[in-house]
């Protein structure tokens, strides 16, 4: 009777380590997920509908005038940015300040800026070789965009587009978001009020 004991404790252990076992297996070949997906905290579709870009202190629509006056004021003390350089065309003006372009229509003026150029940060995004295509998808979460090579049209702030670059292009609301990847990374941000502002 003792044996037959000692021995049903035997079997029960052996059958809890070839179960324990089987388990480890099933884990093992389960596929593994090193790449933790992208946190992002900003609404990129929130900010856009509103023409806005949030590292930006002025939004599609924005006076030219107040953009002109006020602009120093949000540059901090020791930046290299001594001052809004204001680029006048034969149809558009360009006030550049940095990293940030500003573009209008001089007949549409009075409707205040048209375009928004960022090519340090937006949208919580750094440019220069640190997020690709997919954080971009990801972040913004809708499933309309187009993704193509990019155009002169997309990149009409460079003075050539380059051979590798592509462009993901939203519209959201009354505006047009595209970002800009070169060499896969992005480098540069747009967001245009299509409604105002004509490619030339």
């Amino acid at each position: 009777m003792k044996l037959y004991k000692v021995l049903s404790v035997i079997l029960c252990f052996a059958l809890v380590l070839s179960m324990s076992a089987c388990n480890k297996q099933e884990e093992d070949n389960s596929p593994v997920t090193s790449v933790e997906p992208l946190a992002h905290s900003v609404n990129i579709v929130a900010y856009a509908e509103k023409g806005e870009i949030p590292e930006i202190p002025y939004e599609l629509g924005h006076s030219v005038a107040d953009l002109k006056e006020t602009f120093m004021n949000h540059i901090e003390s020791g930046s290299e940015i001594t001052e809004l350089i204001v680029d006048e065309g034969e149809n558009d003006v360009w006030l550049k300040g940095g990293s940030m372009i500003f573009c209008y229509e001089k007949s549409n003026e009075e409707k205040g800026i048209s375009v928004i150029i960022a090519q340090e940060n937006a949208y919580d995004f750094s440019m220069g070789g640190v997020y690709d295509a997919e954080d971009i998808i990801n972040a913004v979460g809708l499933d309309t965009f187009q993704r193509a090579k990019a155009t002169d049209e997309d990149t009409f702030f460079l003075p050539i587009t380059p051979e590798n670059s592509e462009c993901i292009k939203y519209e959201i609301g009354d505006y047009v978001l595209r970002f800009i990847l070169i060499d896969g990374y992005v480098s540069a941000v747009t967001l245009i009020d299509p409604a105002n502002w004509t490619y030339n």
